[in-house]
């Protein structure tokens, strides 16, 4: 069972979403569409810190919402090294 766990904070400056668990299969795939719907202007960064795996679905929902100009930010080894083999940029998450 893959399980994907979505949070949507709504911060003066920006909207900040929280990724925790699996961005794996059907849950990775409809999220760029869910984000667009949710967070259609404006800033929106993406923390990845509680990513646990990412299929070939997850590698690509990722490209998607950087090609949407989503910024992402993250501390954790396996988020920074999964992003840094999609060649898409980190900032350090500033909580």
């Amino acid at each position: 069972m893959i399980v994907l766990r979505t949070t949507v904070l709504y911060l003066r400056d920006r909207v900040r979403v929280v990724l925790k668990g699996q961005l794996a299969g059907e849950w990775a795939e409809s999220l760029p569409r869910a984000l667009a719907q949710c967070c259609p202007a404006g800033v929106v960064e993406i923390d990845l810190d509680g990513i646990t795996c990412a299929d070939q679905t997850g590698e690509q929902a990722l490209l998607a919402l950087w090609r949407d100009h989503r910024r992402f930010v993250c501390t954790s080894l396996f988020a920074r090294a999964l992003c840094e083999g999609l060649g898409i940029p980190v900032e350090e998450s500033a909580r």
